[in-house]
């Protein structure tokens, strides 16, 4: 109850939850559901975790009208930025060398400094502990703040583009 307490001080019936995975470790989906329930958030986006099964996120999908997406993999937009959301950190992303943005679950705030470098947060809990002191969820304003002074970082072939002389 603590998690979900915590949640409903920072979010509003109007936000949008994207949580990036293993979203409960509850053995019966219907206990899963109860937690659903008591958030207070209109539109919860959930992506598969490790722990996560598949067909319990596509059942709360069925079962709960605030749970409105179910992926492993998304493309979003922060203003006018490219960001792809997965639970897993990865090391290279679509319009990377562009300076899209990645956001990540998985780590615990534990992923080694030479494998986050660049655009690249993880945005869980324990990682908004690390940085903040508190755990709490990251809001789009977090995130813009965090990203704006970080350098891209290409991790293959690709170069970066957005230092590039487009003329």
């Amino acid at each position: 109850m603590w998690l979900v307490n915590l949640l409903n001080s920072f979010v509003r019936p109007e936000d949008t939850l994207y949580h990036l995975g293993d979203f409960s470790f509850a053995r019966d989906k219907r206990d899963t559901r109860a937690i659903v329930d008591d958030l207070h958030c209109n539109d919860i986006r959930l992506f598969k975790g490790n722990h996560d099964r598949f067909e319990d996120l596509l059942w709360l999908k069925q079962e709960c009208s605030n749970v409105t997406r179910v992926k492993d993999y998304e493309e979003i937009r922060i203003g006018d930025k490219s960001v792809v959301l997965f639970h897993f950190p990865i090391a290279s992303w679509h319009k990377q060398g562009h300076g899209s943005w990645h956001l990540h679950g998985h780590c615990h705030g534990n992923l080694k400094p030479e494998f986050s470098q660049g655009k690249v947060l993880d945005v869980g809990l324990d990682n908004a502990f690390n940085l903040y002191g508190v755990h709490r969820p990251f809001a789009e304003e977090d995130i813009v703040r965090y990203m704006e002074n970080r350098d891209v970082r290409i991790n293959d072939h690709h170069k970066d583009y957005t230092n590039a002389n487009h003329s």
